[in-house]
């Protein structure tokens, strides 16, 4: 019996012990854990060869107080002028203008030649400036013209054509205006607020625009 027991021992001395297995699972997740380690590292190494390969970014100064009040001035009295150019002629040519005839009075020639005359409608009748197809040889005579109305301080004397040729260049010219402003007030060149800034100075601009709309009504 103690013969056949070691025996048996002697045989499971012999029996070569298998190592223990990794499991499928745990083993592909360690696996992806260290590819995606080594990818953020490479990422990390292409992100700072690119930072340290750009230029660094130019801080722009802000404009100085005193060239932007200066600015902004120029710029308020453009807008104000070319609005006040367009919008008579933006009314009428909307179809807001009584019609009616005028008597030329008086023509100044220059370098910014200009005419008066006796504006005559239903029920009104005021002396105006001229705009438009007039000159100091219409001096005496009756041409049909038009008016915003009786508040008016001048009359156009032409057709549609002239009204358009009046107030497309006007506006255009208004809203460059509109743009310089942005610029003049170094608007765009705050670090913080830049976008606020720039809403306020196209909020100027309609409210000029929509003044002067309703001065000339």
């Amino acid at each position: 019996m103690s013969r056949t027991r070691r025996a048996a021992e002697t045989e499971s001395d012999h029996v070569p012990h298998l190592a223990a297995q990794r499991e499928p699972i745990g083993y592909q997740a360690e696996g992806m854990d260290a590819i995606r380690a080594v990818w953020e590292r490479a990422g990390d190494t292409e992100r700072r060869r690119r930072d340290r390969a750009r230029p660094p970014a130019r801080l722009r100064r802000p404009r100085g107080l005193t060239g932007s009040l200066i600015g902004i001035l120029a710029c308020a009295c453009l807008l104000m002028f070319f609005a006040w150019v367009a919008a008579p002629a933006l009314w009428m040519s909307v179809g807001h203008a009584q019609k009616g005839t005028v008597e030329v009075t008086s023509c100044q020639s220059g370098f910014a030649p200009s005419c008066t005359g006796r504006f005559r409608a239903d029920g009104w009748t005021k002396e105006m400036h001229l705009t438009g197809a007039v000159t100091a040889a219409d001096v005496g005579e009756r041409l049909p013209a038009r008016a915003t109305g009786p508040d008016a301080h001048s009359a156009y004397v032409g057709g549609a054509s002239g009204l358009l040729l009046r107030w497309v260049p006007a506006m255009a010219l208004f809203m460059a205006c509109g743009f310089l402003l942005v610029w003049a007030s170094g608007a765009t060149r705050l670090e913080q607020g830049s976008g606020p800034a720039i809403g306020v100075c196209w909020a100027v601009t309609g409210a000029v625009l929509a003044a002067t709309l309703a001065f000339a009504w």
